[in-house]
């Protein structure tokens, strides 16, 4: 039920425009291996129509570019965002449409196993909601690797348009994380439009 399209970062010009009914998610990644047998999981476990974008990201130009290119050139009703750390839940993408259609949020955290709906890591998107905040892309395109789900998110709570269902499972696992350090541009960034309001998408004080 759910299809998917594998392609690189090197060749997305020639991707054209992909388009779903549903949803449309895209999954950057670097581990081919690992990508390929969990592109088979989230088939099999999905229970739901959809189109999963794969791209290797061959020129590694980070997770916001790849994400927010193939969100400028896709149509559907919500776009989603996974990575190559994700382990799906049987029925991730039924169980996420039917709480975004019966609740009319604007983003819906998959439960990562960390965060519990205060942080989508992984997240599925109303376009008509986040077009408002960047237009064709969903995540501000300063970002390069980090911090473009923590604004996401933390406009969609500011603007109680987040949602979270326990069981819309999408676990993280990434056995190196607490090693991993965040891009210090990207955190510095996030700072300093935190501190303006991010374009005044949320009141501070």
């Amino acid at each position: 039920m759910l299809e998917t399209i594998f392609t690189k970062s090197s060749t997305l010009h020639s991707l054209g425009t992909v388009q779903h009914e549903d949803a449309v998610l895209v999954l950057p990644y670097i581990d081919h291996d690992l990508t390929f047998r969990l592109a088979d999981v989230l088939r099999r476990r999905a229970l739901h129509p959809g189109l999963l974008v794969l791209v290797d990201d061959d020129e590694r130009i980070g997770f916001m570019k790849v994400a927010n290119y193939v969100c400028s050139h896709s149509s559907s009703k919500y776009f989603g965002y996974l990575a190559q750390d994700a382990f799906p839940g049987d029925g991730w993408l039924k169980s996420a449409m039917k709480t975004l259609d019966s609740t009319n949020a604007g983003l819906l955290a998959f439960n990562d196993g960390r965060f519990f709906g205060t942080l989508a890591v992984f997240g599925l998107a109303r376009r008509s909601w986040f077009a408002k905040l960047y237009h064709k892309f969903i995540f501000y395109p300063g970002y390069k690797r980090h911090f473009g789900d923590t604004e996401l998110s933390s406009i969609a709570v500011h603007q109680n348009q987040m949602v979270f269902n326990p069981g819309s499972l999408m676990i993280e696992v990434d056995y190196e994380k607490h090693e991993k350090a965040n891009d210090p541009d990207d955190a510095a960034l996030y700072k300093q439009r935190e501190a303006q309001g991010f374009d005044g998408n949320i009141q501070n004080g």
